[in-house]
């Protein structure tokens, strides 16, 4: 039975256990709402959870649009809706959530409930569009209106103050890792590389179907959803270049439980990120790397983004700056020194463990309620 340091919390989740935020809460808050909030391209899949002392006791989905006007219209909706079903007005809630959608009408809500709020900022998109800028600018202002907010790197952390700030208030706080205990199989003669979460253009899997081409000692699975568009093309692509065999591509969400399954059959996480200010990812700490440490992989990943430093740091990875020349030298160092960069991991995920790193955290909380 954990110990509870929380009284009352309504906290925003994906479906992705991106970080472990849910399941460190759920351990350790007497009542906790969780608003999962999925792409528009899963409108279909929103949930939302009550759990108290640490049991699941509700789960219900609700529907948000793919029309991108309406998307955030009823999910504002039913975020003050459920704000206000499950909590009462003498129940102090503190909202850690990670959209500035929910700071809308902030002060009328707080006269209807008693709320305190904490933005934990996860994505900074840079000022490539007015829509981005705008949102920015939006994003900002909050930023100086609300209690609490947290950041996934300094760099947005300095994006949003001005400067980098570490105190109770306003402070970096990155994704914790709960470490699976997985029992992996190394084989050097098939060497199979696991590809995780959502997919875009720019993770660079055009450039992997080129390198499995020439290199068929290894194969390719990629475990995450993207437009129907982009399917098609990629799909032509296997294709094109004879990898079929090589690549486990099936477009669709996995569960945790099957993400863990399959990734036994796997010897590296992948990351190849655009590593350009113009990307989203230079800024932030994304959770495909963390996701790969929890399930026991070695990291090869674009030097970019905040974690960057840290997989260097303890050794759980490598780094390449220029994927068309470093690549196949990374794979191979992987290769020759597995054990090496498994001891890495080992200290990677103690450092982040997500119960010791979010008790110190969020430690300012536990007073709350």
């Amino acid at each position: 039975m954990y110990k509870k340091y929380y009284k009352n919390i309504f906290l925003y989740s994906s479906l992705q256990s991106t970080g472990n935020a849910e399941k460190y809460f759920q351990n350790h808050t007497e009542k906790l709402v969780v608003f999962v909030i999925n792409p528009r391209r899963q409108y279909n899949t929103n949930l939302i959870r009550l759990y108290k002392k640490g049991k699941l006791v509700e789960e219900k989905v609700f529907i948000l649009s793919k029309n991108i006007f309406m998307y955030y219209v009823l999910w504002y909706i039913h975020y003050i809706y459920f704000l206000f079903s499950y909590f009462s007005k003498k129940e102090k809630v503190t909202i850690i959530n990670f959209h500035p959608i929910s700071f809308f009408g902030m002060s009328l809500q707080k006269m209807l409930r008693n709320i305190e709020f904490l933005f934990w900022d996860g994505d900074f998109f840079p000022p490539v569009n007015l829509s981005l800028i705008l949102f920015e600018k939006v994003k900002k202002h909050y930023n100086s209106k609300v209690p609490y907010a947290f950041y996934q790197s300094d760099i947005m952390n300095e994006k949003m103050n001005d400067k980098v700030i570490n105190t109770k208030k306003r402070k970096t706080v990155m994704w914790g890792v709960l470490p699976k205990n997985i029992q992996r199989k190394f084989d050097k003669r098939a060497f199979t590389i696991l590809f995780v979460g959502v997919i875009r253009d720019s993770q660079g899997l055009e450039f992997l179907f080129d390198f499995l081409q020439s290199h068929k000692d290894y194969s390719l699975k990629i475990l995450g959803i993207c437009t129907d568009e982009l399917y098609k093309k990629y799909s032509a692509v296997i294709k094109k270049n004879k990898i079929e065999k090589q690549v486990y591509f099936p477009n669709r969400f996995f569960s945790d439980g099957e993400l863990e399954e399959i990734s036994k059959t796997c010897q590296v996480g992948i990351a190849l990120y655009d590593a350009t200010p113009t990307s989203a990812t230079y800024y932030t700490d994304p959770g495909k790397v963390k996701t790969y440490a929890a399930l026991g992989l070695p990291i090869v990943m674009s030097n970019v983004s905040a974690i960057a430093p840290f997989v260097q740091k303890f050794g759980c990875g490598i780094l390449i700056k220029d994927r068309d020349k470093e690549l196949g030298q990374a794979l191979l160092e992987m290769k020759k020194n597995y054990t090496k960069y498994l001891d890495g991991l080992k200290k990677f995920n103690k450092y982040f463990y997500y119960e010791t790193y979010y008790r110190k955290a969020f430690s300012f909380l536990e007073k709350n309620g």
